[in-house]
């Protein structure tokens, strides 16, 4: 018997991490009888985190009612599984939520995240992981930190409405009292970015045109947040906030949560490739398949098939990655992977098969059929 572990993050807005591997499966058992197919949901912290846990342990779901990024209130979901609530910050504040027309991190709050944490500790819930992909907020994670009992104040006393706006305003940051379930928790912050606070790759100047900020946004965001991070090391005595790796994620939810509550980042893949324990289930495998929507050099910075890479090559198992979009193909081949691919390559398709929107749903399925088997039917005399 010949196993085959797919093993694919999502093909964001196009194809499920379930989808991906549920398509693979049926085709390459189609076209190679006795080949046995076996498929694990993936996520590297972002959108679909919470589903590739539950789809290998025994969870329970929650629902909650809690703000999204405008105020509006709506149900979020997280899962709890054995001791550990398994939250995704995008549940609550992930950008899909926010209308186009509304994506103004300036009056935006993270507030939400906090409060499905909150909720969860009021279950007795005491470890957390928290998913930081997707989200539409830069309010340094004030709106969470918010949620679970923490004040902000400004020059004059008074108590600030977390949002982007305030960032600037912030005089002094009050946390709660000695005792509260806060202190008493642990987060891990599954993240698939290094992007510091502060700087051409942080928080603000990075991902703040990507969540809806005009350029005259940006700069101000930018100063709030340098002012921010200045009241995050003076309260938490951590030093230099603003070059923290990592401490970008997420509007800068990493950075506040670092230095306020000591939760520590972590690669979101990582995270999760061991609470599903994949080292287990590519055992005696002949090949794993992984991908995601677009492979770049990004990818090898934390995304999941650079995890899934990893945890093969220590098993001594070829690796092969497939997108929608490849880029840098010569580079990541030289990482490890036995081959880079895309499904929407010409010479892998046939020529019904090279017309149609590639972002279509059923196109992408069709392409991703064909590419995998016409790959592997190449490159089984080699012994894949």
């Amino acid at each position: 018997m010949c196993k085959i572990v797919v093993a694919s993050d999502s093909f964001k807005g196009t194809l499920s991490s379930a989808e991906v591997g549920h398509i693979c499966r049926e085709a390459i058992e189609d076209a190679f009888p006795g080949v046995i197919v076996e498929v694990v949901q993936l996520a590297d912290g972002g959108e679909g985190t919470v589903d590739a846990v539950a789809a290998c342990r025994d969870v329970e779901r929650v629902t909650a009612t809690v703000a999204d990024p405008t105020g509006k209130q709506i149900d979020a979901t997280y899962i709890i599984a054995g001791d550990t609530a398994i939250i995704e910050a995008a549940a609550a504040i992930g950008l899909p939520l926010v209308p186009a027309e509304r994506r103004n991190p300036s009056a935006l709050s993270s507030r939400g995240v906090g409060m499905l944490i909150a909720d969860a500790l009021t279950r007795g819930v005491s470890r957390f992981i928290v998913g930081l992909g997707g989200t539409a907020t830069v309010d340094g994670g004030m709106g969470l930190l918010y949620a679970l009992g923490f004040r902000f104040l400004d020059d004059d006393g008074v108590k600030l409405e977390p949002c982007g706006a305030v960032l600037g305003k912030v005089a002094r940051i009050v946390v709660p009292e000695a005792g509260a379930a806060v202190w008493e928790a642990d987060f891990a912050l599954a993240c698939d970015v290094t992007s510091p606070l502060l700087g051409p790759d942080g928080a603000v100047r990075l991902f703040g045109p990507q969540k809806g900020a005009m350029p005259a946004e940006v700069e101000v965001l930018e100063a709030g947040m340098a002012n921010f991070a200045e009241q995050l090391a003076a309260t938490s005595g951590m030093g230099d906030i603003a070059t923290l790796p990592g401490g970008g994620a997420a509007g800068g939810i990493a950075a506040s949560m670092s230095a306020l509550v000591g939760a520590r980042s972590c690669r979101g893949i990582d995270l999760l490739l061991n609470m599903i324990q994949f080292d287990r289930k590519i055992e005696g495998a002949r090949l794993v398949i992984t991908g995601e929507g677009r492979i770049d050099r990004q990818t090898l910075r934390g995304k999941a098939p650079a995890g899934v890479l990893a945890a093969a090559r220590q098993r001594g198992i070829p690796c092969l990655v497939v997108a929608g979009r490849v880029e840098d193909a010569g580079m990541l081949a030289c990482s490890g992977f036995v081959d880079v691919i895309s499904i929407n390559d010409p010479a892998l398709l046939p020529p019904e098969l090279t017309a149609g929107d590639p972002l279509d749903r059923d196109v992408a399925a069709r392409r991703l059929a064909v590419a995998v088997v016409r790959w592997l039917s190449e490159h089984r005399r080699e012994g894949v």
